[in-house]
């Protein structure tokens, strides 16, 4: 900030005129105020830079800020600014960085910012300076710094957890950063490959601030140390301060253990193993023994003594040794089958303890150390079974590859690997030679044994042989063919039910003759059971439809006549026979039988009379005369087969030669000619007998009565349109029923059918006959008879038609007529007569009433009845066939108190809704409580109504009154003595069971008159449900009429309704009658198999699904009680000997294994179940049951782990051994069969023994992989083995190898850090000097011997070499030359390790050093400053989403130092890109909105890249300098997405009417948005002319007015006379596309009209014209007016008018008498200032005012100029005057002081 001070001095010379002084006072004022230079100044905080804060890592030429002034005076100002950090831009104040910055190096910027105005005129410039102080914000980019490197410790191991670890000198950390960048915080890291983690455990890092820069670190010890475990340690420590990202520096301590005197006595050679074979001679030396002091610097002797030699087979030479023993063998044998040995698995272990002596006397620390001696087996036992003798007996159904159960034998043999090995077999001893065998031909040690059955076929218990029933054989072991042991197993046989019963045929067909006697044999039938004892007993049982008729013997099968048997009822049964056996397996068979007919059915006539009538002398019956009988017997009694015989006629001259009867058709013939008088009447008399030829034949008889006529003319013949008999004949011969011929043989007649309400002279129908001798039309018609009146015939032409008196009604008339017709013709001597019959049916029409049919109107009920009771049925009938009758009650109801008194409706017994009637049934019933001390009686109106009532619906009801009784209690009506039978409940309850014989009394209803006690014997039944039950009317007996089966019957009540009536016919009782039938068990449970079979895997368990069974009854479920007592509910059980493994859902059938149970293919692979399903659930002696097996095959599954004879194997091996030696044998077992039992064994862990041994994948063999120089140890190898089966199961076991050692230096240095390919990373940051890695090597050898002892180097081969050093002792590497990645990024170190031994061994190893990146660059575009920017080209409205390019930046580091992100800095303003980072660090340039290139043709973005995770600095201008940022040009390609667009869709013209032709009257303008868009073309597409005259329209006048295809002109092309006050629609369409449909069109109206009619908006013009325009037009819309404009160019103003919505204008006077009335319209023109006048107002000369008025405003612009240059003149004069007025007479001083503030 600074303030400016200017000082004048003021001229001496001061004019002393008073005037003068005024006008110079007047001028300085002036002056003063136009030309006096303010001073500009900066923009306070937004552009002083005085809140200006800029990072440290700012790039050099990155804008920071941008200076910002104000001139009073509005001049440009100019930008300056101190010092060699900025540089500013004069003009525009933008401030650049030129100079890199370093908070560390300088935290604040000093800068003089200066502001220069332009100097105006004469004065001299202002220049404004302002001092500022620019803090510069610290960003984290200095990595921590270790000082006082390198940090080595020396501790002893004895030191106290907690306690604090002194590192002299300290570690220090600092860090030049400040705030959070600063904050530093040291751990323990093992992050880097080869990190030490065990170094991180046992120590603990305290990070203490000592000053904001500053951090010392502390350790403590976190866990014991042990100097014998880990003689030193390297701490790597990292430092990571608090920025973002977080920058890191690594150091390391080492740390070395000191020893102290704290260890007991270590053994040299241990582990102490070895084999030894028992029975070894004594004195025999196993081996050497050796302890020293675990405390190498100070020594003391060590005693050696054996502990837990428990037997007695060692001891130790010399008696006391110290430091070193002979292990001999003592007198006691070593027993490898002794218990403690067999129990240790051959081994025998007890222990050597080594204790320190002090001063060789007083014991002092001691260590103990285990002993193993592995006896080996010297082959002196033999296999042994584990009993001599097996005696087992199995079931006859066992399956084949089922072992034997509880057979249990095992083979033993003490000794041990190839010693216990033998093989097994088996030898026949009675019956069993192939019939079992055993599962494993050899053993080993203890070996289980299963004997399995190979042929099932041999093992049957249903034989008649018992010795076939048993089996022995011997289980054999043997050793190279010799016989060792052997063991008997005996087997016996034990019957199960394996056979259901066979009959001989699965059918049987019997023949039997209906004729036979009941209880006739028909066949012996029965079926034979393998099986014996109760398993062998068939019962026989018969069922099926018929089977009633039938009967079989229960116990031995044969098949009787049960009923007497009916041919002619039914002449075949098809039924079955069960036979079951006592096990419950049943089998069927199905028998046929015919029976056989017996001719027992005489023949039977149609008719037992026949007449025909013929005339005189004719030879022959005109139609045919034919007999015939039927006989139903079959065909074995000739098959309905008749002969006809004539057995006499009573011809007087020709007796049995007039006529014949053909014997089988029955076709009565004339063979003489019939004459009259040949008979006693005028009447031949035929006797006609029908045979049939059954044997013996029976035969029946009938007369023919044949009249005789008179001869001469010949009869008419009626042609007919209904042949009223069919006769059906056989024809001879073979041939079959469906062969047979049908002749109409009937009479020709007629049929019609006619409404009962048929009026009079309705046509019914027309006969007509022929004449054969005569003319048609001189027949006469007659009716004969059956008319009864109603029918009348035309005698001429024959129609039937309705008589004047006819009476059709159904109800009093038939419904079939059957009119005799008769045509008698004109012929001579006598006319003949021909006769049909016409059958009229008469259809029912709805329109009779319906009518009550019950004559008793009253009833008797009791007080006590119960509301719902029925009390009567109400009948009636109606006589239309299609009536529907409902019933209702009405009024009048009347009720009668007990004294007889009428009662009132108001009374308070509510009578009227005592009782209801059904409206369908008609049953009146009880609706309340009766009470006969308020009601004894009630008089009750029934009416019933025809709902399909056709005619005269309202007249089609009856009413009926019925009167009710109300008795009290005591009942003197008929009492029902049946037990259950009470007048409150009138129903008797009796039960029966099904299959009762038909004609069986069921009940017998009892009844007696409780006045005379007389017993009632008149039944009637008045409601039957059912129609299989009869009552007798006397003896009230209810008897079964039809077969009673409980299955055929929809509800198992069977229920009537039985008036028993006094004898005197006064009284009587309702009695509901109920007999329930009652189910019995006659249908046994079926299963849908006899055998089910199915595999399962045995790991199936509870509750998975094996298989479901199911059964079905047939007994009928009807009732409740049927549910309950379940003779069709099937429940399922499980029989067997393996029903215990599985269970059943007894209602679902379904078959699971039982929960806690497993099936086990090992030891039975097919089990056996039986299922048995039975009804009744409840139980009883109905019960029925039925079985069928279920085989389960069970499969393999790999559900046994393998097992090691052992866990843990011990071997000592020396380490001289050759390679491929075997140590010892792993053994494992899988009983699993397949590849489940397929073992492959492999050492999954090797520990240190790695590539030493190697374990046979076949045999289990451990043997000698390589050679074990130098790895002998005192400590076992130890390994682990596994056994894997075929399915993936394993067993493991451990080995305990002890290696031997027989060198003083042959242990080979082994290097464990580095491993093997190993790479290093070390960061190219990393400090010279700094430790990077710790190589950690070990020797087998002793470690206080030099040969145990290791040094470290670096083979000097190569450059790389020359990098890194190692320290010899702790083999600590470290830098010795600064890395860098980018220059190089691998380095190759040969890393040796070396013992002191003499000689010396060694190991190399080839260590990577991989150099870790350090993110020490920054991305940047690959372009020069000069590069133009990208040009990327898209079309527009591209989907959302839409990659339209890509970018790249790079960045020289590399993994996630090399992730790059970016961001759009400028040009997005409408968020129309974004960007998106691929994983490549690419970034793709997406439409993130629609881009219109109407709207936006071109995007400059500018793009900025950056480190991912990072937020950058920018700003929102482009810096070419800056490479972080490249600028990317989108162009937005067109595409045609736009219609042409008209300013308006409508358009008004006025035109007058003297428009000269080929005038423009109007132009249409239209636009296409797209930027390359063709030219628009315009047509017309419809005009039409609309003239007030509505005669004159025309809907075509093209030719008068035309538009320019180019300009879109509209020009009049006619002249207008013809269309005055007319209006022009047209359609302009415009068009730049080849697509026709992409087009748009504006609707114009070209109003035509007088000049006369117009009126002049006068005074007022250009933008206000437009205002009124609008206003007006508001005013009239109400009015439904609009106004229309002309020539709104016109200098007086423009023309209008005033139409109407419709298109009618207004009348000039009219116009303005709208404007007048119009709200708002005159207040508008009025604030116009316009007025309205005529549109052709004369124009007139002008007055001499207007003359004189327009000759001065011509002289006015010419005094205008002569006063401007005057008035210039005098300015400048006066402007020298003031300026040498104020010249001073010294030079002014300017006074600039910054003003500084705090």
């Amino acid at each position: 900030m600074a303030e400016i001070i200017f000082q004048r001095r003021i001229a001496t010379a001061i004019p002393t005129d008073p005037l003068i002084i005024l006008l110079l006072m007047g001028l300085l004022q002036q002056c003063g105020g136009q030309f006096i230079n303010r001073a500009p100044h900066f923009v306070p905080q937004t552009g002083d830079m005085s809140q200006f804060v800029l990072p440290e890592d700012t790039k050099v030429g990155t804008p920071v800020y941008q200076l910002k002034g104000i001139d009073p005076e509005n001049g440009q100002l100019t930008y300056s600014i101190s010092g060699q950090y900025f540089t500013v831009d004069s003009l525009t104040g933008v401030v650049t960085l030129a100079k890199a910055l370093d908070r560390e190096e300088q935290a604040t910027l000093e800068v003089i910012i200066s502001l220069t105005d332009e100097p105006t005129e004469d004065t001299e410039p202002n220049t404004i300076s302002l001092r500022r102080v620019i803090p510069v914000r610290d960003v984290n980019d200095n990595a921590p710094i270790f000082h006082n490197r390198p940090y080595i410790v020396n501790i002893s191991e004895a030191t106290p957890v907690g306690s604090e670890i002194e590192v002299n000198p300290n570690i220090v950390v600092t860090d030049r950063d400040e705030g959070v960048n600063a904050k530093v915080e040291v751990v323990c890291s093992n992050r880097e490959r080869g990190g030490d983690a065990e170094a991180c455990a046992t120590f603990r890092l305290v990070t203490e601030q000592v000053t904001p820069n500053e951090y010392r670190v502390r350790i403590f010890l976190s866990k014991p140390l042990d100097y014998e475990s880990r003689t030193a340690f390297v701490i790597s420590i990292e430092a990571v301060d608090g920025g973002t990202p977080p920058l890191r520096a690594s150091a390391s301590v080492a740390v070395a253990v000191r020893d102290e005197q704290d260890q007991p006595p270590v053994f040299l050679t241990a582990p102490y193993s070895a084999a030894v074979v028992e029975n070894t001679p004594p004195n025999t030396s196993i081996m050497e023994i050796s302890a020293v002091d675990g405390d190498t610097e100070n020594p003391r002797s060590v005693l050696l003594t054996l502990e837990g030699d428990s037997a007695k087979y060692f001891r130790l030479a010399p008696d006391r040794p110290l430091g070193s023993a002979t292990l001999l063998t003592t007198d006691v044998p070593i027993d490898r089958e002794s218990d403690i040995v067999v129990q240790n698995g051959g081994v025998y272990s007890f222990y050597v303890k080594a204790t320190e002596l002090i001063n060789n006397e007083l014991p002092s620390d001691f260590t103990v150390m285990p002993v193993t001696i592995i006896v080996t087996d010297d082959n002196d036992h033999i296999p042994e079974f584990n009993k001599k003798d097996f005696d087992i007996s199995i079931p006859e159904n066992i399956e084949n590859g089922s072992p034997i159960p509880g057979l249990s034998v095992y083979v033993d043999d003490n000794d041990i690997g190839q010693n216990s090995r033998y093989n097994l077999s088996l030898r026949d001893v009675h019956n069993s030679e192939g019939v079992f065998y055993i599962s494993t031909d050899h053993g080993e040690g203890r070996t289980p044994i299963n004997i399995k059955v190979k042929d099932t076929t041999k093992l049957d218990y249903d034989v008649d042989d018992e010795d076939k029933r048993h089996f022995s054989f011997d289980m054999i072991a043997s050793v190279n063919g010799e016989e060792l042991s052997s063991a008997r197993v005996n087997i016996k046989l034990l019957d199960v039910n394996d056979n259901a019963p066979v009959f001989e045929q699965p059918n049987y067909k019997f023949y039997v003759l209906e004729s036979e006697p009941v209880g006739f044999k028909i066949a012996d039938v029965s079926a034979t059971d393998k099986d014996y004892g109760i398993y062998g007993d068939i019962e026989y049982t018969l069922m099926g439809f018929g089977s009633n008729l039938f009967k079989v013997d229960r116990n031995k099968g044969g098949l009787y006549v049960g009923r007497t048997l009916d041919y002619e009822s039914q002449t075949s049964y098809s039924l079955t026979l069960i036979a079951k056996d006592g096990g419950g397996k049943s089998a069927t068979t199905s028998i046929f039988i015919d029976v056989l007919d017996a001719n027992d059915n005489a023949p039977v006539f149609d008719s037992p009379e026949y007449t025909r009538t013929i005339r005189d002398g004719a030879t022959s019956f005109e139609p045919q005369l034919v007999v015939r009988a039927t006989d139903i017997d079959g065909p074995a009694q000739g098959g309905g087969r008749i002969r006809y015989t004539l057995q006499s006629d009573n011809s007087i001259a020709h007796p049995g030669q007039v006529f014949a009867v053909h014997p089988e058709q029955g076709e009565i013939t004339v063979l003489r000619p019939a004459q009259s008088m040949d008979t006693p009447r005028g009447l031949y008399e035929l006797v006609i007998r029908a045979t049939d030829f059954g044997n013996p034949p029976l035969f029946n008889e009938t007369r023919v009565l044949v009249r005789v006529g008179v001869p001469g003319n010949q009869r008419p013949t009626f042609k007919g349109n209904y042949h009223h008999l069919t006769y059906t004949l056989a024809p001879r011969g073979p041939a079959t029923t469906n062969s047979d011929y049908a002749l109409e043989l009937g009479p020709v007649n007629y049929k019609a059918s006619v409404r009962e309400d048929a009026q009079p002279g309705q046509h019914v129908q027309t006969v007509q006959a022929t004449d054969p001798d005569g003319l048609d039309n001189l027949l006469r018609y007659h009716i004969v008879n059956g008319a009864k009146d109603n029918f009348v015939i035309d005698e001429v032409t024959g129609e039937i038609t309705v008589s004047n008196d006819a009476h059709l009604d159904r109800d009093n008339n038939p419904d079939r007529y059957e009119i005799t017709v008769s045509a008698v013709d004109s012929g001579t001597p006598i006319p003949e007569t021909a006769t049909t019959t016409v059958f009229v049916n008469v259809l029912d029409v709805n329109d009779k009433p319906p009518k009550f049919n019950i004559t008793d109107t009253t009833t008797y009920i009791s007080e006590k009845t119960k509301i719902d009771s029925v009390v009567t049925k109400m009948t009636a009938e109606d006589t239309d066939l299609n009536a529907q009758l409902k019933f209702s009650i009405i009024e009048p109801i009347k009720a009668f108190s007990k004294a007889g008194v009428l009662l009132k409706p108001s009374s308070p017994f509510d009578y009227r809704n005592m009782f209801k009637i059904n409206e369908d049934s008609g049953e009146i019933i009880v609706n309340g409580s009766l009470d006969y001390s308020q009601m004894s009686s009630i008089i009750l109106t029934i009416k019933v109504t025809d709902i399909n009532a056709e005619t005269n619906k309202e007249q089609q009801f009856d009413t009926k009154e019925y009167t009710i009784y109300i008795q009290p209690y005591a009942d003197k009506n008929p009492q029902f003595t049946n037990p259950g039978w009470t007048t409150l409940h009138p129903v008797i309850y009796h039960q029966i069971n099904e299959e009762q014989p038909i004609g069986s009394t069921v009940l017998v209803l009892m009844a007696e008159d409780p006045v005379s006690g007389h017993v009632v014997t008149n039944f009637k039944v008045i409601n039957s449900e059912t129609g299989l039950l009869q009552v007798d009317p006397l003896s009230g007996q209810v008897v079964l009429t039809k077969h009673l089966d409980y299955e055929e019957l929809t509800s198992p009540n069977l229920t009537m309704t039985v008036h028993a009536t006094s004898n005197d016919g006064t009284k009587h009782s309702t009695a509901k009658v109920v007999i329930e039938v009652l189910n019995i068990n006659d249908h046994a449970p079926i299963f849908e198999n006899e055998l089910f079979k199915v595999s399962v895997l045995e790991s199936i368990q509870y509750p998975e699904r094996i298989l479901t069974v199911q059964a079905k009854d047939a007994d009928a479920v009807l009732s409740d009680l049927d549910k309950k007592i379940g003779y069709a509910d099937v429940r399922y059980a499980l029989r067997g000997d393996n029903a215990e493994l599985f269970v059943i859902d007894n209602v679902t059938g379904v078959i699971q294994v039982a929960p806690n149970k497993t099936l086990d293919r090992e030891r039975q692979s097919v089990l056996r179940l039986e299922v048995e399903a039975y009804d009744t659930p409840n139980g009883g002696a109905d019960r029925l049951k039925a079985t069928t097996t279920v085989l389960v095959d069970v499969l393999d599954v790999n559900d046994n782990d393998p097992k090691f004879d052992k866990d843990l194997y011990i071997a000592v091996v020396p380490e001289n051994a050759q390679i491929g030696m075997s140590i010892l044998k792993m053994t494992a077992m899988d009983p699993d069969e397949g590849l489940g039992g397929e073992i492959k064994y492999e050492l999954v862990d090797e520990g240190d023994a790695n590539g030493l041994f190697t374990l046979d994948a076949t045999t289990g063999e451990v043997r000698v992989r390589s050679l074990l120089t130098g790895r002998g140890r005192t400590g076992a190898y130890r390994l682990l083995g596994a056994a894997a089966d075929g399915g993936g199961r394993t067993a493991h076991a451990q080995l305990a190898l002890y290696i031997g050692d027989l060198s003083a230096n042959d242990g080979v240095p082994r290097v464990l850090r580095p491993e093997m390919k190993e790479i290093l990373s070390v960061p190219e940051n990393a400090t010279l000097g700094s430790m990077v890695y710790q190589v950690v090597a070990s020797d087998p050898d002793d470690p206080a011997t030099p040969a145990g002892q290791l040094t470290y180097s670096i083979q000097r081969t190569n450059a790389d070499a020359d990098v890194f050093d190692i320290d010899s002792q702790t083999g600590v590497l470290t830098l010795r030359r600064p890395l860098d990645r980018e220059t190089r990024a691998t380095y190759t170190v040969v890393l040796v390790v070396e013992d002191r031994g003499s000689p010396p061994q060694r190991t190399a190893r080839v260590l990577t050093v991989s150099v870790a990146d350090v993110d020490d660059h920054a991305p940047h575009f690959a372009r020069s400053l000069d590069d133009p920017p990208i040009l990327i080209a898209t079309k527009e409205e591209v989907p959302v989403g839409t990659i339209i390019g890509e970018l790249q930046a790079v960045d020289e580091d590399i993994d996630e130092n090399a992730a790059i992100d970016y961001m759009i800095t400028a040009g997005n303003n409408f968020g129309l890109l974004k960007l998106e980072r691929t994983n490549a660090s690419k970034a793709l340039i997406i439409a993130a909105a629609r881009l219109d290139r109407e709207e936006v043709s071109k995007l400059v973005i500018t793009v900025k890249c950056f480190k991912l995770g990072t937020t950058p600095r920018y700003s929102k201008s482009y810096n070419r300098l800056d490479l972080t940022e490249i600028q990317v040009v989108i162009k937005v390609l067109d595409i045609d997405d736009h219609l042409p667009e008209f300013e308006s869709a409508n358009m008004t013209v006025g035109v007058r009417l003297n428009v000269p032709v080929d005038s423009i009257i109007a132009r249409v303008k239209a636009v296409d948005r797209d930027a390359d868009a063709k030219p628009i073309r315009y047509e017309i597409v419809n005009i039409s002319f609309e003239s007030p005259i509505k005669s004159r329209s025309v809907e075509n006048v093209t030719d008068v007015i035309g538009v320019n295809n180019v300009t879109g002109d509209l020009k009049i092309m006619k002249n207008l006379i013809h269309y005055a006050d007319g209006l022009f629609r047209l359609t302009v369409r415009a068009n730049n596309s080849n697509e026709t449909d992409r087009f748009s069109d504006i609707r114009v109206e070209v109003v035509v009209v007088r000049e006369r009619d117009l009126l002049r908006l006068v005074g007022v013009g250009g933008r206000a014209l437009a205002g009124l325009r609008e206003r007006v037009a508001a005013a009239l819309r109400p009015m439904q007016l609009r106004l229309q404009l002309h020539d709104t160019a016109h200098a007086s103003g423009p023309c209008f008018q005033i139409r109407k919505d419709s298109g009618e204008a207004l009348s000039p006077s009219a116009a303005r008498a709208a404007l007048r009335t119009a709200t708002g319209a005159s207040a508008a023109l009025g604030a116009a200032g316009a007025h309205v006048a005529a549109c052709s107002t004369p124009r007139g000369a002008h007055s001499v005012a207007a003359r004189a008025l327009l000759a001065l405003a011509g002289v006015l612009p010419l005094a205008a100029l002569i006063a401007a240059l005057a008035l210039c003149c005098m300015h400048s004069a006066a402007k020298r005057r003031m300026r040498a007025a104020l010249v001073p007479r010294e030079t002014p001083r300017l006074y600039a002081e910054p003003l500084y503030s705090t």
